[in-house]
């Protein structure tokens, strides 16, 4: 249960200060909570790995495999969801995905070996992708515009939580002695108590007013031909996608990494080291924290690129520091990355669901989070081969250019759209130039 509270008192620090809606902000509570899950799902294996490699006994080909699972499931679970929340309902949806967490959470804890937990860990991805396009459909549907952009970029908050929790599990675990085995079924477990909590909230959230009135047949062919006759949504969904392959190259090979190099090389013992894998992700906690709260003076596109020039300013240091093994500067250099790819992501989905009609948002966040998570996929599972290959100085270089191009991207075809409407106009006033 104190996980529960942390993540709640984290969505409550989130929503201070900040005039919602009556009713809608337990709502979003819940939808952030939801997300929390996902990025607990997302990022249990990367977190845990050298515990499954040492248990399962594996190689480094395999690992990229193994970690690389859940965002296969992710992608797959992104397009279905898409369809799914839009034809059957955001509430329906909600549930069902909850359940398929209770379920893949047992199963993958239950791996005897790497084929299960492959398997198990895909099928746990597809809720996690699904969920997303739900999510972003219901804070979409039920905030004011103004707000409902703040709440969609707490994702990158919501996975930083995920981390820490993961991360300071595991000093609990292994303070306690536990071998390898042991840790990493909790590890996965543990997220059973907020999906269970979930489940307890269930009855107290409505369905969308909005998705009740929209068009239930439109499919993905009527949202590609409908995109293009719209300037607004097209050019949004052309930064959506390109700069979800950036970010998303980024989350797949550096981000999902920084656990394994720095255990890796061993830098002062395996609790030790752990403390400073938390010491790094920590700063993703104002990073997610004040992304959102200077949306409204500065906008979604200045957020985008000041991320990417951020995290393409980590990746260079950290990949000069590991050709001259100068590892004191790793931890910085990780922390600059990590605040950087928090910022870079906030727009991307956030945006996408934005400009969305209502009867195609749920295949618009779909189709967004199904680019973005494709090469996250691909880029895990072709990291740890590419940096055997060249090692991993060279590699994470290779990485920078990734995030080089989220910034040109966002700054040649990216327009402002904070405040934006569905009847295709925005507050101007709500950004401040």
């Amino acid at each position: 249960m104190h996980l529960c509270t942390f993540s709640f008192n984290i969505i409550d620090l989130a929503f201070m200060e900040t005039e919602y809606p009556q009713g809608n902000s337990g709502i979003s509570k819940i939808m952030l909570t939801s997300l929390f899950i996902d990025e607990w799902n997302i990022f249990s294996i990367p977190m845990i790995s050298i515990f499954v490699e040492h248990s399962l006994r594996f190689g480094t080909t395999m690992l990229g495999l193994v970690t690389g699972a859940t965002i296969g499931g992710a992608s797959i679970g992104s397009v279905l969801g898409g369809y799914m929340v839009d034809r059957f309902g955001r509430r329906k949806l909600f549930f069902f995905n909850l359940i398929l967490f209770l379920i893949s959470a047992i199963l993958s804890a239950l791996s005897i070996n790497l084929t299960m937990l492959v398997i198990f860990r895909f099928l746990a991805g597809i809720p996690a992708g699904a969920d997303i396009a739900n999510v972003y459909s219901y804070i979409m549907e039920t905030e004011k515009p103004g707000h409902r952009e703040v709440t969609g970029a707490y994702n990158t908050l919501m996975a930083s939580v995920a981390i820490l929790g993961l991360n300071g599990s595991v000093v609990i675990l292994l303070i306690s002695g536990l071998k390898a085995t042991a840790i990493w079924k909790i590890a996965i477990l543990i997220q059973i108590i907020p999906v269970l909590f979930l489940l307890l909230s269930y009855k107290r959230i409505p369905e969308s007013d909005i998705w009740k009135a929209s068009n239930k047949e439109a499919t993905y062919i009527d949202f590609f031909r409908k995109l293009r006759h719209n300037r607004v949504q097209w050019r949004t969904s052309m930064y959506s996608w390109c700069c979800g392959i950036a970010s998303g190259i980024e989350v797949g090979t550096f981000a999902f990494f920084i656990p394994y190099i720095i255990l890796k090389f061993g830098i002062s013992g395996a609790i030790n080291d752990r403390f400073i894998i938390i010491g790094i992700y920590s700063i993703g906690i104002p990073a997610g924290y004040l992304g959102p709260k200077i949306l409204p003076k500065i906008g979604l596109r200045k957020l985008s690129y000041s991320g990417f020039a951020l995290s393409f300013a980590g990746l260079v240091i950290s990949g000069l520091a590991l050709l001259f093994n100068i590892y004191i500067v790793l931890p910085v250099s990780m922390m600059i990355f990590v605040w950087g790819n928090h910022w870079n992501n906030e727009p991307i989905t956030t945006s996408q669901a934005l400009v969305a009609d209502s009867d195609m948002r749920g295949k618009a966040v779909g189709i967004s989070n199904f680019i973005y998570q494709l090469p996250s996929f691909l880029s895990i599972s072709i990291f740890p081969i590419m940096f055997s290959a060249i090692g991993m100085g060279y590699s994470t270089l290779v990485v920078a250019i990734a995030s080089f191009a989220g910034i040109i991207i966002t700054l040649a075809v990216f327009n402002e759209i904070f405040g934006y409407r569905n009847d295709a106009t925005y507050d101007s006033e709500c950004v401040k130039s």
